[in-house]
């Protein structure tokens, strides 16, 4: 009677590690089901500057958002904990509703505690920094 309380145990826990071990390596997009037109701004806060700013364009949302949706991510480090970021991200949709916000530090890294993820590059980083020298003037 004990083995097969400590068999049962041990296959959960084979179970579960099993499938930590599935969710961790499946790749990972951001803004999935949403659809650019359904977001009406962006609101990005550099943290490297302190200054933040809201995106309105409809080609612009609609580049940053097909942008991120098409990047497939792998999770890597846990990012509980780590501070300082470069680019904030929140996106609302017509009703000023957050849908989804996350940390851009890069153009192959989006924090999204508790991970960081990675891609190979291409990211939209230097579009939104392009971006926000159009929008925020000293």
């Amino acid at each position: 009677m004990k083995k097969k309380k400590i068999l049962y145990v041990l296959v959960t826990i084979l179970v579960i590690v099993a499938a930590f071990a599935v969710w961790y390596i499946i790749p990972t997009h951001f803004l999935g089901g949403v659809e650019a037109s359904d977001i009406t701004k962006i609101y990005v806060f550099d943290g490297n500057t302190g200054k933040g700013f809201d995106i309105t364009d409809e080609e612009e949302i609609a580049y940053i958002v097909d942008n991120i949706k098409e990047t497939k991510l792998e999770k890597g480090m846990i990012s509980l904990g780590n501070m300082g970021y470069s680019l904030e991200m929140s996106f609302y949709n017509e009703k000023d509703k957050e849908i989804e916000s996350f940390i851009l530090n890069s153009d192959d890294t989006i924090r999204d505690d508790p991970f960081s993820y990675w891609c190979d590059g291409g990211l939209c980083y230097e579009y939104i920094k392009e971006l926000e020298g159009d929008y925020v003037k000293d």
